[in-house]
């Protein structure tokens, strides 16, 4: 199979993805990115969990689940697509933010609804996509402005720096969700 089929085959297959979400949540305004000013507040909001979710800060089962590192493998593809002003970056943005309309979908289901891993990924994916939309412009434009290559790999340094501010923030996410 060449690239282009498999762009073909990704696609049908995100349509799928998104017709169900439709049929699930037909209002607009239920979308996690509906409130976003721009494009670029729902790319930094992609790039943040993107950052929360390495690693070094999401541990225990969750993180090894295949939807959660196909959410990863495209954030990290689209940021990479963002950075070098692919063509395919729309495509691959409409990918992302799919994907993550649908992740509340599968931590509600009955083998992540207890998991504290998974109440922590719901957590930062709240702070991800709130946060992202509702930082002050300058501070959103600063963290675009810094996201660049490292031994050819997207780097969000100023992001990561943030890291223990923003898991604060989660930790209180959690705190409410109780």
């Amino acid at each position: 199979m060449d690239k282009n089929e498999l762009k073909e085959i990704r696609k049908q297959k995100f349509a799928q993805m998104e017709q169900q979400l439709k049929e699930m949540h037909p209002k607009e305004e239920d979308s996690l990115f509906y409130y976003h000013s721009s494009e670029d507040r729902i790319v930094l909001s992609h790039a943040l969990f993107w950052v929360m979710t390495q690693p070094q800060c999401l541990k225990g089962k969750i993180r090894k689940e295949r939807f959660f590192l196909l959410l990863r493998q495209y954030e990290e593809e689209m940021l990479d697509a963002f950075l070098t002003e692919d063509d395919y970056f729309p495509e691959l943005l409409r990918y992302c933010n799919i994907l993550f309309e649908t992740l509340p979908t599968i931590l509600m289901s009955s083998g992540f609804r207890t998991d504290k891993d998974a109440r922590k990924l719901a957590a930062i994916s709240v702070v991800a996509a709130g946060y992202g939309g509702d930082m002050d412009e300058e501070l959103c434009n600063e963290l675009l402005d810094d996201m660049d290559f490292h031994y050819n790999k997207v780097k969000c340094r100023k992001i990561e720096g943030m890291l223990p501010k923003l898991m604060k923030m989660v930790e209180g996410e959690m705190r409410s969700m109780r």
